[in-house]
Parts: structure tokens; C-alpha cells; sequence
């Protein structure tokens, strides 16, 4: 039986695009297991932000809980319907952390769910952290 890993994620810049931020939560059998945010250096839009927060989790994921089942919950409606092919990715820059997300995503039991920024408390203040724009 595989572990089951809830991950979830959050990227925001302010302004967008400006300094932006990006975190994610791990939790397994309902406890967090990691909590981890960081600044990205230079301009970059809230979606760029979004993306890179995926892409930073599911490598720490892969690294560490590598045969776990991996729900992914994100409170970006775009991120999800794009990783789930129900929207196009025309964004070159999209494009490019895409295509490493799916290469991880190929060797993985993975699954993405929308969920609402109620429900992804941690992420957002970790974002905000990041940014500077809150203290701990």
C-alpha cells in the first residue's frame, strides 16, 4: 500500500509581475511533514509563481516520498484546468516549467485538485512571507 501525500502549493507576485514568492505544504496520515517557502529572484508574473511552487513541491516530493500517491491541491483554477489538459499552455515561459513538471509527473502517481484559498491558509502566508510582506 502506498502513502498518501496531500500537497499544496501557492505563487503570487506583487505587483504582476514583480517580486514574487512561492511555497508549498506536505502533509501525510493528516500531519504536515514540510513547510517550505522562498523568495524567486527577479520579475515574475503570479502564473510563472504558481508553476514554480508546483514544480519546486513535486521535486522535493519525488525526492523524498518518491512511491507515494501525490494529490496536488492548488487554489489556481488556471494551473489545475492546464495540468490537466483542459486548457492550452501558450505562455512560452509556462511552456518551459511544464515540460519539467511533466517529465516528474511521468514517474509518479499523480493527481491535481482545485481548491479555495480558505483551504490553502498555509501556502498563501508562506507566500506572503517570502515576499516580505508579512512577518513570522
Amino acid at each position: 500500500m502506498r502513502d498518501k501525500i496531500i500537497v499544496r502549493t501557492d505563487g503570487g507576485s506583487n505587483p504582476n509581475p514583480g517580486r514574487a514568492g512561492i511555497a508549498f505544504t506536505v502533509e501525510r496520515d493528516g500531519r504536515l511533514k514540510c513547510a517550505y517557502c522562498e523568495v524567486v529572484e527577479g520579475k515574475i508574473t503570479n502564473n510563472e509563481a504558481e508553476y514554480l511552487a508546483l514544480l519546486k513541491a513535486l521535486q522535493f516530493v519525488s525526492k523524498n516520498f518518491p512511491d507515494s500517491e501525490v494529490l496536488v491541491l492548488s487554489d489556481s483554477q488556471l494551473i489545475v484546468r492546464q495540468m490537466k489538459g483542459e486548457y492550452k499552455v501558450r505562455s512560452k515561459n509556462l511552456l518551459k516549467i511544464k515540460y519539467d513538471i511533466d517529465e516528474l509527473i511521468g514517474r509518479m502517481n499523480f493527481k491535481i485538485e482545485w481548491n479555495g484559498r480558505q483551504e490553502n491558509k498555509l501556502a498563501d502566508h508562506l507566500v506572503r512571507l517570502a515576499r516580505g510582506e508579512i512577518d513570522v
